[in-house]
């Protein structure tokens, strides 16, 4: 079998790429990134109404909380995104209160760099939703698939504004939980480019609330919970997470935007979250010396990499600071776009 991420070829059966890390095509959660795919297979609802105010027009995509559509606010003839969450989710009514409460946090967040929600609820039969903000574009893991590493000053400019976004969120009370390439779409705004808009803020913390999530990031049915690629230490041990571990995971995205592959691959996905307890990351200079990769990039990354949360970047106000300090250094002062928080 083939990954569809590096290329290299692994046994028909495996689950996971022997160079890697990453699900194979067999397995590869498809869009909320804790279900295998297959397991899933939402049905294409085109044509139903939502709570009598949405339209949904087309499935976009599937993964362990539900499925998302393409749809339409029938009332304002809107265009939008709908995710629809698991049926069976409406049933355990401490877990529905755990989505109002989110997601009346989320739907609080406007910031350019930011997704809009534009509703949330239940459908008459009791399915939970959220409509929010269509987006044009193609995911920040669709770009790196096509296009391989990218350049640093380009990394650093899609960097700032995932921290940006992020740090919006913390501003809130708000962590993200499941930072990843597969959240982050690249949309246009005129005649700029890399637009970046963070999704699924708030998701992640009711599907932990739904999983009990401890130590063992599998559940008892073996299937995938998290992301682990870009899990930090302390979510992979089930102890307390704050902005920081999102910072971690932003970390694990640079490296990949820089060099093309994961700061840790292994065989397995318990080989995996070892390494990301155990060993120190290769420097983006050593893993991809053919790249000619900035040396001040290695500091950047291996300090939001720190296994210690005390170790990184206490913000992403700092984090900021970081990207533009680099940025600058490599003589691309105008790579980092700071977008505001408050």
């Amino acid at each position: 079998m083939t990954c569809q991420h590096c290329g290299a070829q692994n046994a028909v059966d495996a689950r996971f790429c022997g160079v890697c890390g990453r699900a194979t095509s067999a397995t590869e959660p498809s869009r909320a990134g804790d279900l295998p795919a297959a397991a899933i297979a939402a049905p294409d609802l085109s044509g139903r109404e939502i709570a009598g105010r949405y339209r949904i027009l087309a499935k976009l995509g599937e993964g362990g909380m539900g499925a998302v559509y393409r749809g339409e606010q029938i009332s304002l003839k809107r265009k939008c995104a709908i995710k629809l969450l698991r049926p069976e989710l409406s049933a355990d009514p401490g877990l529905v209160r755990r989505f109002n409460a989110e997601a009346e946090l989320v739907a609080k967040l406007s910031h350019p760099n930011t997704v809009n929600i534009y509703d949330f609820g239940q459908d008459a039969d009791g399915t939970l939703f959220i409509a929010m903000e269509y987006l044009e574009g193609r995911s920040l893991r669709q770009a790196i698939m096509t296009e391989g590493p990218l350049p640093p000053s380009r990394a650093l400019h899609v960097a700032a504004q995932i921290a940006a976004s992020l740090g919006d969120a913390h501003a809130h009370g708000i962590v993200h939980r499941d930072l990843k390439p597969d959240n982050v779409m690249l949309t246009a705004r005129g005649r700029e480019h890399d637009v970046v808009r963070v999704l699924d803020f708030g998701i992640a913390k009711v599907r932990d609330e739904q999983n009990k999530v401890t130590v063992n990031p599998m559940t008892q049915a073996g299937d995938l919970v998290g992301t682990p690629q870009y899990m930090a230490p302390e979510q992979i041990r089930g102890e307390h997470v704050d902005g920081r571990t999102d910072v971690y995971a932003l970390g694990a995205i640079v490296y990949e935007m820089i060099t093309g592959r994961l700061p840790f691959e292994g065989p397995s996905l318990m080989a995996i979250l070892s390494r990301h307890l155990m060993d120190p990351p290769v420097p983006p200079t050593q893993r991809r010396p053919d790249l000619a990769i900035p040396p001040v990039i290695d500091a950047l990354v291996m300090e939001l990499l720190a296994k210690a949360p005390d170790a990184r970047p206490a913000s992403m106000e700092v984090v900021t600071e970081r990207l533009a300090h680099v940025a600058h250094a490599i003589g691309a002062p105008s790579a980092v776009m700071v977008a505001p928080w408050g």
